[in-house]
């Protein structure tokens, strides 16, 4: 059964009888979009001569296009794309978690595991969780690209059944809480484990 929730502090109310509980990254504990927003900013200090490079690429992004493609290549400036990406992927973000987050977090930890399991480039995704500054909350962390690559990525079971392992917890003790319907949460149901959507409409993929 899927379990919908609106707010991120609602998930206390659902594993109340659970050992552990586990959290998608991206747009279940943060808005990405806030990572996003940095990464433009990253890129358009590369180009100082071009007019509201950051706007442009967040317009591009929001109509669905490849934003950096998109907007070196109006610039002409297709040949610089390795270093965009590069200052994109590599950007030091400033993110905030969605309110009520921590708190949640901190609450739920004195009584249960709690891990991560979340997709994307390991550099990206662990500047993420620096910046957020919530590492020590969590009992195990998994990057799935660092198990081997992008086949690893959800709804690939493996980091799931690698966190049952290392939490030595059965998967009908655990929940995942994500965002991303159409990937999140495949693996965990299949697995047995509860499901929590968090159903963001802040979210990259709330309208999926």
């Amino acid at each position: 059964m899927m379990i919908t929730v609106g707010l991120i502090c609602e998930v206390a109310d659902h594993v109340s009888d659970l050992d552990a509980v586990i959290f998608d990254l991206d747009d279940t504990l943060y808005p990405e979009k806030d990572y996003v927003r940095c990464g433009y900013r990253a890129v358009s200090a590369l180009f100082p001569n071009v007019p509201d490079m950051a706007q442009r690429l967040w317009a591009a992004f929001e109509d669905g296009r490849p934003a950096i493609d998109a907007v070196l290549e109006e610039e002409g400036l297709q040949s610089y794309k390795a270093a965009a990406l590069e200052a994109y992927r590599q950007n030091d973000p400033v993110l905030t978690l969605y309110p009520g987050a921590r708190e949640l977090l901190q609450r739920l930890g004195e009584r249960v595991k709690l891990g991560i399991i979340t997709d994307g480039r390991p550099e990206g995704q662990r500047a993420k969780l620096r910046a957020l500054c919530i590492e020590p909350l969590f009992d195990e962390i998994i990057v799935t690209d660092e198990l081997g690559g992008t086949q690893y990525r959800k709804p690939d079971p493996t980091a799931f059944r690698l966190m049952s392992e290392r939490l030595g917890t059965r998967y009908d003790r655990m929940a995942y809480v994500g965002d991303n319907i159409r990937k999140d949460f495949i693996a965990p149901e299949a697995l047995g484990m509860r499901c929590i959507w968090f159903q963001n409409p802040d979210g990259l993929y709330y309208r999926q």
